[in-house]
């Protein structure tokens, strides 16, 4: 009898292999170890500790200047805020704001390109408020000296202090006060402290679309409130910790998020087309409360007046 109970035993064993097992052998062990993992994404959304008055602090005026010559918008900006700013230099960042001169150009008649582009490596546009917005930073994963760039690390996460102030920007070594994300005190200088009735214009990108605050109209022409569609992944990080990272997907990495279709009307560019208050129906980028905060791809052909590559 016994022989017969261990054979039993052996053959139901057998059959969760023989095609009709309900357990996932598919299962990524990561992801639930990754399950409670505390998002770090940080985005500042009030602007009262936007104290400084930068431009009588400076003795300097802050300069946005357009003109349309041919089919390309000039700019002039000085990269002074035309708002208040945080105090710097500040923990996280060493710099000191000072003026700088720029001049950029983009298209008037901007088109999609047939794919997105990365934004890395370029302004992605410039602001009425004089400033410049650029997501990306110059921290990466860096081990014993090893830098890899594949890994890129974002200024708006909890895990790491890049000195970001009120208007989630910060200063360049060469005194430029740029954005990563919502510049809040330029918003409320624009909405006078309201809440908004209409689309909030912010600036212009790269590729001549128009740059907007989170607010657009749905399909009923009613005013809504748009996050993108970046999700953080599940599971861990593919890397071993020496030459990439390790640990679970938390947002100190842009590499931590993917675009999800389907779960907002923007897309992988932050951007949608529909109705604004200069068009029945036009592309315009969005910048949202949620990751990426400022678009990460182009969607047209940025103007390389806009790179940092001298």
């Amino acid at each position: 009898m016994k022989k017969i109970f261990l054979l039993i035993l052996f053959c139901v064993a057998c059959s969760k292999d023989n095609g009709n097992s309900t357990i996932d052998d598919n299962t990524d062990p990561t992801v639930e170890a990754c399950a409670d993992v505390t998002p770090t994404f940080s985005l500042i959304l009030d602007a009262s500790e936007c104290d400084v008055d930068i431009q009588t602090t400076l003795g300097v005026s802050s300069v946005y200047t357009e003109e349309i010559v041919g089919n390309k918008r000039q700019i002039t900006f000085n990269n002074i805020a035309n708002h208040h700013v945080g105090r710097f230099p500040r923990a996280g960042n060493p710099n000191t704001i000072s003026a700088n001169s720029h001049s950029v150009e983009m298209t008037i008649n901007p088109a999609a390109a047939t794919s997105f582009k990365s934004a890395k490596g370029y302004d992605f546009g410039i602001f009425f408020s004089g400033v410049a917005i650029d997501p990306f930073t110059a921290e990466f994963f860096t081990n014993g000296g090893q830098v890899n760039r594949d890994w890129n690390e974002t200024a708006l996460t909890s895990s790491v202090n890049l000195g970001t102030d009120c208007n989630n920007a910060h200063v360049q070594p060469t005194g430029e006060y740029h954005y990563h994300g919502t510049p809040n005190a330029f918003i409320e200088k624009l909405t006078n402290g309201q809440t908004p009735t209409t689309m909030i214009k912010l600036g212009y990108a790269a590729d001549g679309f128009p740059i907007y605050y989170k607010y657009g109209y749905d399909d009923s022409d009613n005013l809504v409130a748009m996050e993108s569609g970046f999700r953080l992944k599940e599971g861990s990080r593919p890397g071993n910790g020496v030459s990439a990272p390790d640990g679970c997907y938390d947002g100190l990495y842009f590499q931590d998020y993917e675009y999800v279709a389907g779960v907002s009307p923007l897309d992988q560019a932050n951007g949608k087309t529909g109705k604004t208050p200069e068009a029945a129906s036009e592309y315009y980028y969005v910048v949202t409360d949620n990751f990426p905060s400022s678009p990460l791809y182009f969607r047209g052909t940025p103007d390389e007046s806009f790179s940092h590559r001298p």
